[in-house]
């Protein structure tokens, strides 16, 4: 009996099943990695004022220089000559400074048989707006030779001409655009004292035919009135309409 029990007891040892192994112990759990921030949005730039596109100039081509215009010649030098209604002449300029121009003249108008021979000094003054602007001062030698054939009031005379003056001038991709307002004053001493005064407003436009060499037209309107034994004294228009060719020389 106690030997069955026995046996009985070992089948049910047996059969007991072996005690459940230990989990290995988890990793420490990681911190979890911030977030990476949000790019920082940047506002847009603000929009630039569009700047007004400069005269272009083509390429090779030298700066264009005006013996009429606001701008000086820079140190360069140029010629200019005109012809039509109602005069021809010549002109010749040297920058002697970055602003300062001298100018040697001869002008004869052939309507009248009136000459001039002088010089001009040109002085750039600088911007306003768009424009260059230079103060103007010629002073000529003047001669009247007498002619009728045009006005049979003229008689000859001898005098001085002084022509204070301003321009402005704008460049464009093609040329130069300069206006001038000029008050010649004529001091006669032939026969007797006289005097004239030619107030004037001209237009004129410049533009490079080749490499250095320009040319271009002047339009202009003035009023000329005097007094004393002056020739040609009595108040009247004048109209001024010229063709102009330009040699840039330096």
């Amino acid at each position: 009996m106690i030997a069955s029990l026995a046996a009985l007891q070992l089948v049910l040892l047996s059969q007991t099943p072996p005690p459940p192994k230990e989990a290995p112990p988890e990793p420490p759990a990681q911190p979890a990695a911030p977030a990476e921030a949000a790019p920082r949005r940047e506002n847009p730039p603000l929009p630039k004022k569009a700047e007004k596109p400069r005269a272009a100039v083509a390429p090779g081509r030298p700066r264009q220089l005006s013996l009429l215009s606001g701008e000086s010649l820079g140190g360069g030098s140029a010629s200019l000559g005109w012809a039509g209604w109602s005069s021809f002449g010549i002109m010749y300029g040297q920058g002697v400074t970055a602003d300062d121009d001298l100018a040697a003249l001869g002008d004869f108008d052939w309507a009248k048989t009136e000459l001039r021979l002088g010089g001009l000094y040109r002085h750039a003054l600088g911007k306003a707006g768009d424009l260059d602007v230079a103060g103007r001062f010629s002073a000529a030698w003047y001669r009247d030779m007498g002619a009728t054939y045009v006005d049979d009031k003229n008689h000859a005379d001898l005098g001085l001409e002084l022509t204070p003056g301003v321009s402005a001038s704008m460049r464009t991709s093609g040329g130069v655009f300069s206006g001038m307002v000029e008050a010649p004053l004529t001091i006669t001493f032939k026969y007797g004292k006289g005097l004239l005064f030619a107030p004037r407003l001209s237009v004129a436009y410049e533009a490079f035919l080749y490499t250095d060499f320009t040319v271009g037209a002047r339009l202009g309107l003035g009023y000329r009135a005097g007094s004393g034994d002056a020739p040609l004294k009595d108040g009247h228009a004048e109209l001024l309409f010229v063709l102009m060719a330009g040699y840039q020389l330096l």
